[in-house]
């Protein structure tokens, strides 16, 4: 066989023999590279659902932190009512204790109040299912807020003293002469005393006091100080009061029942 044709089927074999091992080299690599593109994928796929999960779990948690501290402040708000209405049945028991046992005292919060109008009203969070009567009166360390008027199972309603139709019985002093206490329609802590004698001497901040006459609030409850006095009629004079409570920041409050009823009226 001629040496040229020695040489091209040398080379015709080589060329083949390349061509096989690169086919095989290309398999091996394809498989090399799906292998670790697969795993690739795979911890990508596993990253992204982990970070997903992971997002998830905070934004539960986000929403329970955010439920556990709305709950937080509900009970708060409920433990600071519950120790106000103590603190503050306290302090009224502390005033009135001994000064007349014909009164029972029930604590209650105000919950809607009206301070535009000539009739304004008040209503309480204490009904019949607490032991609350109509007509009882409604107090507080600073003076009197109303008279109820009309009792539900678990809410009252009130005139309030800032009403032209409710007059309370007072003194000037402990020990002073009484008369009919109404407020001046105008101010939220002006009242006006009527029917005073015109020889009564009136000292501008005298302190003026429930009388206990009628029966609805016990005696000795401080109301506010005198002010200007003037005379009407040529008979009587009139003494304003500058109130001690202030209407327009009440919350808790004092209901007074008379245990002797209609029998003290």
């Amino acid at each position: 066989m001629p040496g040229g044709s020695r040489r091209w089927i040398g080379n015709t074999a080589f060329f083949v023999l390349a061509e096989l091992a690169a086919v095989l080299l290309l398999a091996s690599s394809d498989s090399i590279q799906n292998n670790w593109l697969n795993r690739a994928s795979h911890d990508t796929i596993a990253a992204i659902g982990g970070w997903g999960e992971s997002t998830r779990d905070y934004f539960s948690l986000r929403r329970q932190n955010d439920s556990l501290s709305r709950e937080n402040l509900e009970l708060a708000r409920r433990l600071r009512i519950l120790e106000e209405d103590r603190q503050y049945s306290r302090a009224t028991e502390d005033l009135l204790s001994g000064r007349d046992s014909a009164f029972r005292y029930i604590p209650a919060r105000i919950v809607k109040a009206s301070r535009n109008s000539q009739r304004n009203y008040v209503t309480v969070d204490k009904g019949r299912a607490d032991g609350v009567m109509p007509r009882s009166g409604i107090i507080t360390t600073n003076g009197v807020v109303g008279i109820i008027e009309a009792v539900g199972e678990h809410y009252s309603h009130a005139l309030s003293l800032m009403n032209t139709e409710m007059m309370v019985s007072a003194r000037i002093g402990r020990e002073g002469f009484a008369a009919p206490l109404e407020w001046d329609g105008v101010h939220s802590r002006r009242a006006i005393m009527k029917d005073l004698p015109r020889h009564l001497a009136i000292n501008p901040g005298d302190t003026v006091w429930t009388s206990g006459y009628s029966g609805i609030f016990p005696a000795g409850i401080p109301l506010g100080v005198t002010g200007n006095s003037w005379e009407t009629d040529g008979s009587v004079q009139e003494a304003e009061v500058h109130l001690f409570i202030d209407f327009g920041a009440l919350r808790y409050v004092s209901i007074v029942d008379n245990k002797n009823g209609s029998e003290a009226e």
